[in-house]
């Protein structure tokens, strides 16, 4: 059975003691951080510290996989803060604003991080001093786990497209159900198929909505990709895309049967669990996102994204330079 977390008890400090601290509190290498590294170290983990291409400029961060690990000290990072500031007696007017940023600036911080697609993991000073077993296990589990998912990218992903036509208010959902083999037998999904050889993403998209539906794809808005990590299957990469503009007449599907639903009951089909996550996320208008949904036995066992690109900087430098050639 796993420990259980306890709950930390705030206990009151010194005022003198308190304004002591804060004003000799590290931005980087603090002892919390300097005994995650040195255990991870140990173990035979390899990281970077701090690093600056990283928004936030996490503690210890694996880029690879995209982890970042915060050791945060109960009073610069405000843990319990609305009673921890009663202790602060002296210069009020900059250290309870300056917490408050902290916190917000943390919590922004985390916000990005996700959107980044990054897992993100803090702990406390007193976790880290009085913990430290659960929290190195904490780190190394999910370690492992991002490993574990990694190892299931490896080599080529298959290639795939998954469309869902929109009209109306409602969604085309086929209902896979005529061929036994199927490995979506009996799910409920959009319509496409796996990109032949030659063939580019967009052909593929347009190929298999007049394959499946009959109808032909004039205009499609794209909304990003999914990696579909399932022990029992080859990966895949499924590109995400919604059917604006299309005409002609529906056909039978060989595939399975063809309904349009409203898209407030498609939550109430038969649908593979990853697909639930990304569903309510095609009528958002924000640019594509990545998302990996990993299955064990067909089912469900985590969901990575959605992640959006990070968003490029402009190279000032550069830009001065080539407008200074201009001249």
């Amino acid at each position: 059975m796993a420990k259980e977390k306890k709950e930390h008890v705030y206990t009151p400090r010194d005022p003198s003691v308190v304004s002591f601290t804060m004003s000799h509190i590290r931005g980087s290498d603090t002892g919390i951080e300097m005994k995650i590294r040195k255990a991870l170290y140990e173990k035979g983990y390899r990281y970077r510290c701090n690093s600056g291409k990283v928004f936030g400029h996490p503690d210890i961060v694996f880029p690879r996989l995209k982890l970042a690990i915060f050791a945060d000290s109960e009073f610069w990072h405000g843990y319990n803060f609305e009673e921890a500031s009663k202790s602060i007696h002296s210069h009020l007017d900059y250290w309870i604003p300056k917490i408050k940023r902290n916190i917000e600036r943390d919590a922004a911080v985390n916000a990005e991080l996700k959107r980044e697609g990054y897992t993100v993991l803090r702990y406390w000073g007193f976790e880290i001093e009085k913990d430290f077993p659960r929290v190195i296990k904490e780190i190394t589990d999910t370690i492992d786990e991002l490993e574990g998912i990694e190892k299931m990218r490896e080599g080529k992903l298959v290639p795939t497209t998954l469309c869902y036509l929109e009209k109306e208010g409602k969604y085309l959902m086929l209902h896979r159900v005529k061929e036994k083999e199927d490995m979506n037998q009996g799910k409920w999904l959009g319509v496409g198929g796996h990109v032949e050889k030659g063939e580019s993403v967009a052909a593929c998209l347009k190929r298999e909505v007049k394959e499946e539906t009959g109808l032909t794809l004039k205009k499609y808005v794209y909304r990003g990709y999914i990696d579909f990590l399932n022990d029992l299957y080859p990966a895949e990469r499924m590109y995400l895309y919604v059917g604006k503009e299309f005409e002609g007449e529906m056909i039978d599907c060989s595939e399975g049967t063809l309904a349009w639903i409203d898209k407030k009951d498609v939550m109430d089909l038969e649908l593979w669990e990853g697909d639930r996550a990304f569903l309510p996320l095609l009528d958002k208008d924000e640019e594509p996102f990545h998302m990996s949904l990993v299955y064990h036995d067909n089912k469900l066992v985590k969901v990575l994204g959605p992640a959006y690109p990070a968003k490029k900087k402009k190279n000032k430098k550069k830009g001065k330079a080539r407008r200074n050639k201009r001249k």
